[in-house]
């Protein structure tokens, strides 16, 4: 049974490990909620936009087992944190600098890189600060956070693209991914 002492922590840390994976997930779809305007835009070919769309999966494949391995060595709020800077700076240098296929590309497959340190480092983060007969329902709660996170996705982008247009909805996704990096870093207490 856990005490009285570690469910304030161990709530705090479900809390804090939802809302910042929903926050990273914001960019990792708006190209995706957005892809007829850019197919528009920049006269991608259909092979062209799929890449563009698919590059998210292929640089969280190639970048998962390293980040994932080393929750194993360090605390994983560590990788966690760097994840969220890369979902960060991603979604920052898409919004400043993206202007077509291989500039796109390039921020895309750095997008997975940061979803590879959020989503499989922040359930190891959980784990590694809950514990107790509550513990199944709070990583019930994370895993669901990534479906809300990708429903959130489509949705702000496509609320702040509608009226601010594209740049402004990278933008956001990028003050989100930031806002999960420091939500994580003061908020979830460190392990030993």
């Amino acid at each position: 049974m856990t005490s009285d002492a570690t469910r304030p922590t161990g709530a705090r840390a479900v809390f804090c490990l939802c809302t910042a994976e929903v926050l990273t997930m914001v960019g990792v779809f708006s190209f995706p909620a957005l892809l007829p305007g850019f197919v528009a835009e920049w006269s991608l070919s259909n092979t062209e936009a799929g890449w563009i769309s698919g590059v998210v999966f292929a640089g969280y494949t190639v970048s998962v087992l390293i980040l994932t391995t080393l929750t194993d060595h360090i605390d994983a709020k560590r990788v966690y944190l760097a994840g969220a800077l890369f979902a960060a700076i991603s979604a920052l240098g898409f919004t400043l600098t993206a202007e077509g296929f291989w500039s796109a590309l390039a921020w895309r497959a750095l997008g997975g890189v940061g979803l590879a340190g959020t989503y499989m480092p922040g359930l190891k983060a959980l784990m590694d600060r809950i514990s107790g007969p509550r513990q199944a329902r709070w990583i019930s709660f994370y895993t669901a956070s990534f479906s809300l996170g990708t429903s959130g996705s489509f949705l702000i982008t496509g609320v702040m693209a509608e009226a601010f247009g594209w740049r402004a909805a990278f933008g956001m996704a990028a003050a989100m991914a930031m806002a999960a990096f420091l939500l994580v870093g003061i908020a979830l207490p460190s392990v030993k």
